[in-house]
């Protein structure tokens, strides 16, 4: 470049900076002052709005489309990272989130991995999701069908003793499944969730749900009535020839003579504690306290035993007694 052409840059060049140097310098003060006040509101901005929760297990709900069914997903629960003011997070939680991905228009593939993205998340804030773990799930697809299966109850906890289930009848009995078909292919029946059996003594009816959380496919009705038709269940046991023994004061020097000196004890009770009955517990006796001359008795037999027992029989119940002096 000759050296007439370089000044007919640098004349150009500062012919047109000039008019922008002068604005920028002209009230610069106030400028100034005005780039430090946005500075500090962006600043205020950004830090009331960096604050972050992570909200653990939420479900993932998977829609397929018409005629299509889930049949196995990578993760049924995802943590999301959420971030926003402090009010906007403050009362996050599981129950309030939730993540439904409609992938009906991406059904050309049977199997296929899609990434999570704010779009499908259901919060009530305005708090962003901004990181997901894992990132991404993995879908498989098949064709939807419908079954009608029976309904087993399921139970827990335990009953007390001398009380046993002497029916269950379910409401309906039989219900209509739908999911993936590979899935029902091997289902033979559905199951409620449990219903407690603990400090029931009585027959009681309840509606509870059928057990399709989490599970690929969903049932119709999805609540069944249950009824427990619920009996006390005893059995007995003898116990022959107890001694029968007499009950008098420590200071009490009389003579006793009993007849018959044994008898037989029919006991009732749950089978658990029929079953760990020893027979040394079971104290037969005849009271004497008030017996106060001396000759003969009719006296009815009385029995201490361990609790949760009952007495059914006695044989003989009532004894002849003599009562001397010595």
């Amino acid at each position: 470049m000759s050296d007439k052409m370089k000044r007919n840059v640098q004349r150009l060049v500062s012919s047109n900076l000039a008019p922008l140097w002068g604005t920028v310098s002209r009230n610069w003060t106030i400028k100034l002052v005005c780039l430090l006040l946005a500075f500090a509101v962006w600043q205020g901005i950004r830090e009331s709005t960096s604050y972050e929760v992570v909200v653990s297990d939420v479900p993932v709900a998977i829609t397929a489309g018409a005629g299509l069914a889930v049949l196995d997903q990578s993760t049924d629960v995802v943590s999301i990272r959420f971030r926003g003011s402090r009010d906007d997070i403050r009362f996050l939680s599981r129950d309030q989130v939730a993540l439904e991905m409609d992938i009906s228009d991406r059904t050309d593939r049977l199997r296929q991995t899609v990434k999570f993205t704010p779009r499908y998340v259901k919060a009530p804030s305005r708090a962003h999701a901004v990181v997901f773990n894992p990132p991404e799930i993995t879908v498989t697809i098949d064709r939807e069908v419908e079954r009608d299966l029976p309904v087993k109850v399921a139970l827990e906890g335990m009953l007390p003793e001398g009380i046993q289930i002497e029916k269950v009848v379910c409401v309906p009995a039989v219900v209509r499944v739908h999911g993936a078909e590979r899935r029902l292919l091997d289902l033979e029946q559905v199951h409620t969730v449990p219903v407690s059996l603990d400090g029931r003594y009585n027959s009681f009816k309840t509606h509870v749900n059928i057990a399709a959380s989490g599970q690929p496919w969903e049932s119709d009705p999805d609540r069944v009535s249950v009824e427990l038709s619920l009996v006390e269940r005893f059995v007995t046991r003898r116990v022959e020839k107890n001694l029968v023994r007499p009950l008098l004061a420590s200071d009490d020097t009389r003579v006793v003579r009993i007849r018959p000196e044994r008898v037989d004890v029919v006991l009732k009770g749950s089978p658990q504690r029929i079953e760990k009955l020893n027979v040394r517990d079971v104290y037969t006796y005849i009271d004497c306290t008030e017996l106060t001359e001396p000759t003969d008795y009719e006296v009815p037999v009385r029995v201490d035993i361990p609790t949760g027992v009952q007495v059914e029989k006695i044989e003989p119940s009532v004894v002849q007694v003599t009562v001397k002096t010595m």
